[in-house]
């Protein structure tokens, strides 16, 4: 009943008795899948109610890059993500909306404020170059990713999967794209929203670390006499001694005020926007701003002339200590610094530590004195002009700028390492311009309907960098603005620009909308390849909607059923503009001293006249259903991606003049399935629950390397593990596969032994074999909104198995080696071999140096990476305009990362911890020491006027 809380459900037949119904009330019926209806009661008793079928999921528009389709229409593999399924998480960024909450799609976040991301489209299958995604805007392609976008100004996120829907990007497509629409104004309408969100964050879990005595005990055991009595004893109660952890972690305060100004009349409509976030990280002297904002105003101005300009602007100042200082990065420093050193000796200098080599550095001195700051610039602005030709047949013609304007600086003062300081400074600018000119006709007759698209597409982008750094500074009083007086100086700088011309051609036809074919052809003509400069992208997808076929007429169990098969050519043109052109570089001597030589120039590639495209080879079959009167909808894709002509970069021997060069030699499958599965468990006026869960499963294998043996990844830290490689790329098996020793417990000795391969009695490199893999086998997310009247909770969980990590801190934690002096683990303490003998899982204390090294890369500290996370719970609570009388007012409270099921025993399972492998994936899974996994409360309202 209407205004009230009296209600009912109807039973299996659709009967429903309701009793004590005034005989003026309303009566307000509904039910999934069909249009609600509000009848009125006038003293009736018995009524015959028919609702009418929805059909809005079906005709809700899917955007396909350079046009839109029908949901019910579409062949391809696409995912739609709407604003809606994150509207009460505290997003910061957009990247992180994405994270579970679509198949086929796995995010990684490094945690630091304004820090590195990485997303993946159904895999990698670049081993040299890029691996990430195309970013399109509202039809302008993105070079600056997702940086600086406000997460309130986005209507829909569509994910293309398939090379139906990529092809048409040719060669960026590879990686798949993700395409944003962003919100506008609405005609007949003004709206005025405000959202405030502050929430403060916490270190979610830390490293069990000896106490002071604990270390001073343990270390008179290896030295003795170091610690004396009175030193222990003080150490003991506590009047002596850091714990580290204490020093470097903070509570971090995070504020985010978004404000919206929106409407307009038939003619024109408009939106303004403005977004601030601060957020303190809990390292200390890590912080991120972002100021941004957006005005779009879209207009009628002729019967057949409809123009929209956009443009979006974002300022971000990122501010940190030297997070990647030492080996590893400054949470493997601080985990590694022994705990009876304070932080400042009495002349106010920072304590250096004499028993550990890992880097000796104090890590709260690294991050208060060695300090950095970026600024980043980006202005995205378009223009769009659409002109009504003829009925049916439009022309558009979008023209577009990416600009991003990065300037880094450093400054490290004397006070850590007591002999010299410096500064940097550099600056990073591209300018890239877009214009797109697209001609699309549509037609239905009779029973067909048929979608025809052609492109003309141009891009130019253009690169600078500049770099300036000194050191031996006479004075440290201007930070990094002190260039001049410094006694050594260096700088570099380089230019490139690289240019782009293409053509789209498109067809998509539907026949009694049970059969739909869509073909798609693109040629893209690349300035970087010097003879093979054009290549070609076709694909194909085709549909059979069975549910609207005529011998489905009488069944009542699939409301929709379809079946999809794609495939398709895409490609990757992720090289350097000047890569197929020998360079050479200027070096000052070979040998002798540099004041008795003029310098020679020495080739560093040589040219590859015939390099081409690297082009990924896909085929995907999907089905998409709906069922129990579409409460329930599934959506299956199985997708086999192989991408061939890979390039790979070799090496030059010295002996033939050095250098390197670029060939099209390696092969990658990425093959698997993902799925998501929407159901509506209840739905009645009071109560209802919703459950999104998807899932992907992922095999990636190398294939071919054009006769290489193997390409090995690097040794993250010299001196610290074996300097040929973590990690190691050979046929047969994924992209960042674990290669080191089969760890087999203590030998008599009470050393690590490992598995003798091939059983000469000797252990060595040839030992090494194949451990594990950072790749994971399966992802999942899983969504939950429940509602109780005008309340609203969201349960929001990720998961991930079978990728393993190699914990290097836990290694340095328990390390005897010549780098790593000594144990700050706690764990080590009663399970080492002096306290268990060869049942222990750590050596003797006398076990030091090379003996200790080569556990570093083996199964001891390869551990599972398996997790399942609630990365989100919300709690929302609406109050009516009617209530508030000023407003629609929202308020929420949300955790994040409130518990996470792993085995792992490092901070974070899912983080980005090797920081430096950019978009290369063959170094991933090597921890190093993952910024802390933060654990957030929020509270926000958001009022609607």
């Amino acid at each position: 009943v209407k205004g009230t809380t009296n209600g009912t459900i109807t039973d299996l037949d659709g009967k429903f008795t309701l009793e004590n119904v005034p005989a003026n009330a309303i009566l307000q019926v509904s039910y999934i899948g069909y249009l609600p209806q509000e009848i009125e009661i006038n003293n009736q008793t018995l009524f015959n109610i028919v609702l009418e079928e929805d059909n809005q999921a079906l005709d809700e528009v899917v955007v396909v890059g350079y046009g839109t389709v029908r949901k019910a229409d579409l062949a391809g593999s696409v995912s739609v993500l709407d604003s809606k399924s994150f509207k009460d998480q505290p997003i910061k960024q957009v990247s992180d909306a994405l994270q579970g909450r679509v198949s086929g799609v796995q995010v990684q976040n490094s945690g630091v404020p304004g820090g590195t991301v990485k997303i993946r489209v159904r895999g990698s299958g670049s081993i040299n170059r890029s691996n990430d995604p195309l970013y399109v805007i509202d039809g302008i392609v993105r070079e600056s990713g997702l940086t600086g976008l406000n997460p309130e100004d986005i209507q829909s996120m569509q994910i293309l999967k398939d090379a139906s829907s990529t092809a048409i990007y040719g060669s960026r497509g590879a990686n798949g794209v993700v395409l944003i629409t962003t919100k506008t104004g609405k005609a007949n309408t003004r709206q005025v929203m405000f959202d405030a969100q502050i929430g403060i964050g916490t270190v979610a879990k830390r490293y069990d670390t000896l106490n002071p005595y604990e270390f001073a005990t343990l270390y008179n055991t290896y030295r003795a006499n170091t610690f004396s009595s009175d030193q222990l004893s003080a150490f003991q109660n506590g009047t002596a001694g850091t714990d580290w952890q204490d020093e470097i972690y903070k509570t971090g305060i995070t504020q985010d005020y978004k404000l919206t100004f929106s409407g307009g009349s038939d003619k024109i409509q408009y939106l303004v926007s403005g977004n601030y976030v601060g957020q303190e990280g809990v390292v200390i002297e890590n912080s991120n701003k972002r100021y941004q904002a957006r005005a779009n105003i879209t207009s009628q101005v002729l019967d057949w002339l409809h123009v929209t300009a956009d443009v979006n602007a974002s300022h971000n100042v990122r501010k940190s200590g030297d997070f990647n200082a030492g080996k590893g990065n400054i949470i493997n420093v601080a985990m590694n610094y022994s705990p009876v050193l304070g932080i400042l000796n009495e002349n106010g200098t920072y304590t250096r530590d004499p028993y550990s080599a890992l880097t000796q550095n104090n890590p709260v001195g690294i991050l208060r004195e060695q300090v950095g700051e970026t600024l980043n610039d980006i202005v995205n602005a378009r223009i769009d002009l659409k002109f009504d030709i003829l009925p049916g047949l439009t022309f558009t013609t979008s023209n577009g700028i990416d600009y991003n304007d990065q300037k880094g600086y450093s400054f490290s003062t004397k006070k850590v390492t007591n002999s010299n300081n410096g500064m940097g400074n550099s600056d990073a600018y591209r300018m890239t311009l877009q214009t797109t000119n697209n001609l699309t006709y549509q037609n239905k007759w009779d029973d067909h309907a048929l979608t025809a698209t052609a492109v003309y597409e141009a891009t130019q982008s253009e690169y600078r960098y500049m770099t300036l750094n000194g050191s031996g500074l006479l004075t440290e009083s201007v930070g990094w603005w002190n260039v001049n007086m410094a006694s050594s100086r260096t700088s570099d700088n380089s230019y490139s620009k690289w240019a782009l011309m293409s053509g789209v051609g498109r067809v998509m036809y539907n026949y009694k909308d049970r059969y739909m074919l869509t073909g798609t052809i693109r040629a893209d003509g690349s300035s970087k390849f010097f003879d093979d400069k054009w290549g070609w992208f076709p694909s194909i997808a085709a549909a059979w909607s069975l549910s609207n076929e005529g011998f489905m007429e009488n069944q009542n169990i699939f409301q929709d059923l379809k079946i999809r098969a794609s495939y398709g050519l895409i490609g990757s043109q992720a090289i350097d503009p000047y890569a197929t052109l020998g360079l050479m570089s200027k070096a000052m001597y070979a040998f002798g001293s540099a004041s008795q030589y003029t310098g020679y120039w020495v080739g560093t590639t040589v040219a590859t006249p015939n390099l081409s495209w690297e082009t990924t080879h896909q085929f995907d079959l999907g089905v998409d259903l709906s069922v129990l009167n579409h409460r329930l909808n599934i959506s299956f894709d199985y997708f086999d991606k192989r991408t061939k002509d890979g390039l790979l970069q070799r090496s030059i021997p010295n002996y033939d003049g050095g250098g390197s060069y670029w060939v099209n030699a390696a092969e990658v499958s990425n093959r698997g399935i993902d799925f998501s599965i929407n159901a509506t468990i209840f739905d009645t006026p009071d109560f209802s629950w919703s459950s999104t869960f998807n899932g992907t499963y992922l095999k990636n294998e190398v294939k071919d390397l054009g006769g290489l043996d193997f390409v090995s990844g690097i040794s993250p830290a010299a001196g610290m593990i074996p300097t040929d490689g973590v990690t190691r790329v050979e046929v047969g098996q994924p992209i960042g596969a674990f290669y080191g020793y089969k760890w087999t417990g203590l030998d008599a000795e009470g050393k690590d032994s490992f598995e003798d391969i091939n059983n000469d009695n000797i252990i060595d490199s040839s030992d090494r074999s194949f451990i594990g893999k950072s790749t994971p086998d399966f992802t999942l997310g899983w969504n939950n909104t429940l509602r109780w009247k005008n309340w609203d909770l969201n349960l929001f969980f990720t998961g991930s198995f079978g990728a393993d990590r190699l914990n290097l801190v836990r290694f340095t934690g328990t390390a005897m080696t010549g780098d790593f002096a000594f144990i700050t683990l706690r764990e080590y303490l009663n399970n080492n071999y002096d306290v268990k003998g060869t049942s222990a899982r750590y050596p003797s204390v006398s076990v030091t140096g090379n003996d200790y090294q080569s556990a570093s890369v083996s199964t001891k500290f390869l551990e599972s990476a398996n997790y399942f996370r609630l990365d989100n719970l919300s709690l929302s609570y609406n109050l009516p305009k009617k209530v508030a009388k000023f407003a629609d007012l929202r308020f929420t409270f949300s955790c994040q990362n409130l518990f996470t099921i792993t085995s792992y025993k490092g901070m974070d399972p899912a983080g980005i911890s090797f920081i430096g492998n950019g978009s290369v994936d063959v170094n991933d899974g090597i921890d190093l020491g993952a910024y802390p996994l933060t654990r957030s409360y929020t509270f926000g309202v958001r009022l609607n006027f």
